[in-house]
């Protein structure tokens, strides 16, 4: 029986990291020969399927995952947007010194499609140099990454899809279902919408969920974020009314250092002569299958654009780093986002044009997306088997 540790983002809150880790579990326990443990604050039945064990978060468990770490064939270190520095420059030598930690319990530690970049400061450069020495392997999830990461290290980097492309989504049933629950007609064309707060414009030393924590709360922008709304609920209620479409809001962070669903109220507030509900769903397989009765989806996060793409549902980014043309990029079709630094100008005359190409294209979205998904499935596969291989030996 294999055994394997996985670590990565903020899995308990954040719905994108969700699917990562739940795609990775359900990949690496497809042959019934591996178990699989992972950290997490939820309890033990919220974990996804084929996580067997789990340890839970914060300090006081280090000791903890230390020894699952030496207990493993294999340690891997992936999902989400780990290696970058545009919310904290404490993020990337905080990974650093981590998995240098492991190391030395484990040295079969495999850096797994690692959201990368960027990466604007020297010290997390180095520390990205450090993590990557450290490594028995490192893939990143797309070329933003790559060029981010590759500028760090003179190593071999890997481009591996995101695990969410893998990810099986809830039966269709079920997402009929709970639309049904919230008040919306899955019969019904429905224009999805996915919202974040703007931390990435200012970044700083420490990460917003401690600033938060200490009271240290920054308000600068506050003014650009309502302002954006507003122009958001002008542009898209025309494009829902021509399409007949009500609006679904879908949330993906909930910690409170994030907590997209505020921000998704305050533009529902914002709406006036459109139907407007809240879906907010904490299942990454449920939230895919809902993005699957959608007509369109207009994200600002880039996991509900992976698993709209995948369920075949047309999308628009609107983007705040450059994770978001990598995403375009492996799925080989052209970019169609809108920069958020650059919205309040273009939201107008640029955001319907998307919309309307992205409904009209003949992109073949989810057969791009389903061979992205394959691409996953094998190289997770043959991770597991190469590195598992290297420790038995």
């Amino acid at each position: 029986m294999r055994k394997v540790l996985i670590l990565g983002g903020d899995s308990d809150y954040n719905l994108g990291d969700a699917a990562i880790l739940a795609a990775l579990c359900a990949q690496f326990a497809a042959d019934g020969a591996t178990r699989v443990t992972v950290t997490s604050s939820r309890p033990a039945k919220r974990l996804p399927q084929g996580a067997t064990d789990v340890i839970s978060r914060g300090l006081s468990s280090s000791a903890e995952v230390l020894r699952a770490a030496h207990a493993a064939d294999l340690v891997v270190v992936g999902g989400g947007g780990l290696f970058q520095d545009d919310d904290s420059r404490v993020k990337m030598p905080y990974w650093a010194s981590r998995i240098a930690a492991l190391k030395l319990a484990n040295g079969n530690l495999a850096g797994h499609s690692v959201g990368a970049g960027p990466l604007r400061h020297p010290e997390s450069r180095l520390a990205a140099r450090i993590t990557c020495s450290t490594l028995a392997s490192v893939s990143v999830r797309d070329p933003f990454a790559h060029a981010a990461l590759s500028a760090c290290t003179r190593r071999q980097i890997d481009i591996v899809p995101d695990p969410a492309f893998m990810l099986a989504p809830a039966p269709q049933a079920t997402a009929d279902s709970y639309l049904a629950s919230i008040g919306v007609n899955p019969g019904r064309p429905i224009l999805g919408l996915s919202l974040r707060k703007w931390f990435h414009s200012r970044g700083g030393f420490l990460p917003s969920r401690m600033r938060i924590a200490l009271g240290m709360q920054d308000h600068r922008g506050r003014q650009t974020m309502s302002d954006l709304l507003a122009q958001l609920a002008t542009v898209l209620v025309p494009i829902a009314t021509q399409l007949g479409a009500s609006i679904l809001l879908l949330p993906t962070y909930t910690a409170a250092y994030e907590n997209d669903v505020d921000i998704c109220r305050e533009f529902a507030r914002l709406v006036r002569d459109c139907d407007v509900n809240l879906a907010a769903i904490d299942d990454p397989t449920l939230y895919k299958a809902v993005t699957g009765r959608l007509t369109v989806l207009v994200s600002a996060r880039m996991h509900p654009l992976i698993l709209a793409a995948g369920m075949g549902t047309p999308v628009v980014g609107l983007a705040y780093n450059g994770k978001f043309s990598g995403m375009f990029d492996m799925l080989g079709i052209p970019r169609r986002m809108l920069w958020l630094d650059q919205a309040a100008g273009e939201l107008a005359s640029t955001l319907p044009k998307l919309v309307e190409e992205a409904l009209h294209a003949k992109d073949g979205l989810q057969q791009r997306a389903d061979g992205l998904a394959a691409t996953v499935r094998v190289r997770t596969t043959a991770l597991l088997h190469s590195q598992a291989a290297l420790r038995a030996a």
